[in-house]
């Protein structure tokens, strides 16, 4: 168990918005909650421009998956680098190469590119991408226990990043439809660009103790084997594995299900051009509904976090996941498929908020890096690898029965697990 919090601390009066009283943390708030909003704006050009240029469900799943294969190559040592390395440090140097990385893909798509974008480009990108997020990942995870000082403040903490995140989900596709019809994608990558600059000003603003390197550096498989001596901790990784897998890639076909309802909401006599131009606007309204959902979670969860079994929070919110997303894939008329997205957004956020936590709690600090590298391998690497699944199975059977097909393994997986934790908690009490 985590022993880096003082017991004074822990005694501290606890809220939902502890973590906000902390300097360190409301910088990062400020600056993260600029940078994801333009993050979600790449995200969603991104694969409106991929289906623009390609028409094809198959694209989509390879340009998402092009992001996983140097995150899982590289992710568990980015763990490493996380408990030896000062982590506002790495922190600074992934997120300046991440806003170049966005200014060339601004570039490629603008005017003035001698060269015309490629499906093939962009993968690329999204793979060097990867490459970023492998380090930059398990180093943010880690880096929430140096912003705060409690048991308490770190719970806030977890659930409040969520709630930015997510707030920032709901203006990001905003303001991406906006720009999308307004300026196109080259505007959207732009902008996200520009807004690393903000995290990258917080992070240097911060004023942190001196950063301790573990003892125990030498051996990147240290976090893996702590986190199989534990059942609870497999317990999580096992449900957080297959929600990346096969839930959260769900959205990796948004651009496939927001096209089909252009008919219904503008009408069927629709140009080739105007049926793009609308997608673009209805993949927004799906991705702000995720966002607004997600927002609600986030303050749902660090409400009740200190009232309600965690327990209950982990696998009811999972359950819900994965039946509103079931439940969306069968609908038939936009306005209820938009609530669907919402209720998805919610329970997601609470699962994934209880999960993170949960990690968090049971991460001695001298291995905080290493274990959050892993959890951010399951929950980063194979949710790419699950878009490039979902999209090949769509782009053979379509989008409906791919989503079925996902959902229904993901809910046998949670309701095993539940199973699994019930014969523990009966015979050993251990939960």
């Amino acid at each position: 168990m985590d022993n880096s919090f003082d017991q004074n601390e822990i005694q501290k009066k606890s809220g939902p918005f502890t973590a906000l009283t902390h300097r360190n943390f409301r910088l990062f708030f400020i600056g993260q909650f600029i940078s994801v909003a333009g993050s979600w704006m790449q995200i969603v050009a991104q694969q409106w421009l991929v289906y623009a240029l390609t028409h094809s469900a198959a694209w989509l799943g390879v340009v998402s998956g092009a992001s996983a294969l140097p995150y899982v190559l590289l992710s568990l040592h980015g763990g490493q680098i996380a408990d030896r390395v000062p982590r506002r440090l790495t922190m600074v140097w992934t997120q300046a190469a991440a806003m170049v990385l966005a200014f060339v893909l601004a570039w490629l798509v603008s005017p003035y590119s001698p060269v015309h974008i490629q499906p093939w480009h962009i993968a690329l990108l999204a793979a060097l991408g990867g490459v970023v997020n492998a380090y930059a990942m398990p180093t943010q995870q880690a880096f929430v226990t140096d912003m705060v000082d409690s048991r308490d403040a770190l719970r806030s903490a977890i659930a409040m990043n969520s709630f930015q995140f997510n707030v920032a989900r709901v203006l990001g596709p905003v303001l991406a439809g906006i720009t999308l019809a307004k300026l196109g994608a080259s505007a959207c990558f732009f902008l996200n660009a520009v807004s690393f600059l903000a995290v990258i000003a917080s992070l240097l603003m911060m004023r942190l103790a001196p950063f301790v390197p573990s003892d125990k550096t030498q051996n990147v498989w240290e976090g893996l084997r702590y986190i199989l001596a534990h059942t609870r901790l497999i317990r999580v990784f096992i449900l957080v594995s297959f929600a990346s897998m096969c839930v959260w890639s769900v959205s990796t076909l948004y651009p496939v299900f927001a096209t089909s309802f252009v008919p219904e909401i503008y009408g069927r006599a629709l140009t080739a051009a105007q049926t793009r131009s609308f997608s673009a606007i209805v993949l927004s309204h799906f991705m702000t509904a995720t966002g607004a959902g997600a927002a609600a979670g986030g303050l749902l969860v660090a409400s009740v976090a200190d009232r309600v079994s965690r327990r209950l929070l982990l696998y009811g919110a999972s359950a819900g996941f994965g039946a509103s997303l079931l439940v969306f894939a069968l609908s038939h008329s936009y306005l209820p498929a938009l609530g669907l997205i919402v209720l998805s957004g919610i329970c997601m956020v609470v699962f994934a908020v209880s999960a993170n936590t949960l990690v968090q709690e049971e991460s001695p600090d001298e291995l905080r890096g290493r274990i959050m590298a892993a959890y951010a391998l399951i929950f980063g690497g194979l949710m790419p690898l699950g878009g490039l699944e979902i999209g090949f199975l769509a782009q053979h059977m379509h989008a409906m029965p791919a989503v079925i097909i996902n959902v229904i393994l993901f809910l046998a997986v949670d309701m095993g697990a539940f199973l699994w934790l019930l014969y523990e908690t009966r015979t050993r009490g251990a939960d």
